[in-house]
């Protein structure tokens, strides 16, 4: 059940990654409040490739705020995470 609700976590940040790609207009709340607790799910398992890429969509969307990421970068962190998510979701 646990993995169920990261997994829903992980399509959250892919939409929120999807999102900002496409310009739509997010509060800077839920944008930081995503990065805590992405950033907070990451450390959980920093030594395995799911939680390094947990960081970097960390670092896409804390960036994301200050400048404009290219759209292809974000869409494909965004099918990564959501991919990820999906498979999550299977477990």
């Amino acid at each position: 059940m646990i993995v169920g609700l990261l997994g829903l976590f992980d399509l959250h940040v892919a939409v929120l990654l999807c999102a900002l790609g496409l310009g739509v207009e997010i509060s800077v709340c839920v944008i930081i409040a995503t990065a805590i607790l992405l950033f907070a799910k990451a450390c959980i398992s920093l030594t395995d490739i799911g939680g390094l890429q947990d960081v970097a969509a960390v670092i896409l969307i804390l960036l994301g705020i200050f400048i404009v990421i290219p759209q292809w970068l974000l869409f494909i962190a965004a099918a990564i995470i959501g991919f990820k998510g999906l498979s999550s979701l299977a477990a």
